[in-house]
């Protein structure tokens, strides 16, 4: 699965790939997935597609280098302190991403800023039709859907799993009170029952009823 997302990504947005898997994966994968990451090849992608200048170009390599050893260091005292609180450690990360953007405002004007989060949503989003796609052909032949179907499908789950990330990088390493888990639950609750309707909508009555039976399935595998 790990080599199926780096597959899935130019060299410009392996770090978007990085923020993404810690949030969901065991650290050594997160590691793996920075050893591909390169600011030379990124930045020579991004020169044409921002239309960088020279300094720009230098700046933003130097930024990318940094964030990469920061994270790198953060990866490696992790895998060394198990037992650590491992909000600590998406702190840090978070922290490390800020500190990042501070420095890409700084570095490119406000049109290739837009331009380059751009970019980045429709890299991640392509990620997220991937996976969405990945489990989606796991569970066709159980559900009887067809391809026309996955189809109309993909970019719901896709939307769908994209608007659980948001949420859950938003609020990952923050200690919530109860008001803030009910808002949490709430957000969530949301984006679960926008995709509901949208799939009920493509799939038979008797498709949706064996794709709940599913959903029920790996809800009690998980407890």
């Amino acid at each position: 699965m790990k080599q199926l997302f780096l597959n899935s990504f130019t060299s410009i947005f392996r770090i978007v790939l990085f923020m993404l898997m810690i949030l969901s994966s065991p650290v050594s994968i997160a590691a793996d997935a920075m050893a591909d990451f390169s600011p030379d090849e990124i930045v020579a992608e991004l020169e044409t597609k921002l239309d960088l200048n020279d300094q720009q170009a230098k700046d933003l390599t130097a930024a990318l280098g940094e964030l990469g050893k920061t994270l790198h260091a953060l990866i490696e005292r992790e895998e060394a302190n198990k037992e650590e609180n491992p909000n600590e450690f998406i702190k840090g990360v978070k922290q490390a991403q800020a500190d990042y953007q501070k420095k890409l405002k700084g570095i490119l004007t406000d049109k290739q800023l837009e331009d380059y989060n751009a970019l980045r949503e429709a890299a991640i989003m392509d990620m997220m039709k991937d996976l969405a796609e990945i489990k989606l052909l796991d569970i066709q032949l159980k559900i009887g859907f067809s391809d026309e179907q996955l189809e109309k499908l993909v970019p719901v789950m896709a939307t769908s799993m994209r608007g659980f990330m948001k949420v859950a990088w938003e609020h990952a390493g923050k200690h919530l009170r109860l008001r803030q888990k009910i808002k949490v639950a709430k957000q969530l609750k949301h984006i679960q029952g926008d995709a509901q309707k949208q799939v009920q909508q493509i799939l038979t009555g008797e498709q949706y009823q064996k794709w709940e039976e599913l959903k029920k399935q790996a809800q009690q595998q998980k407890k």
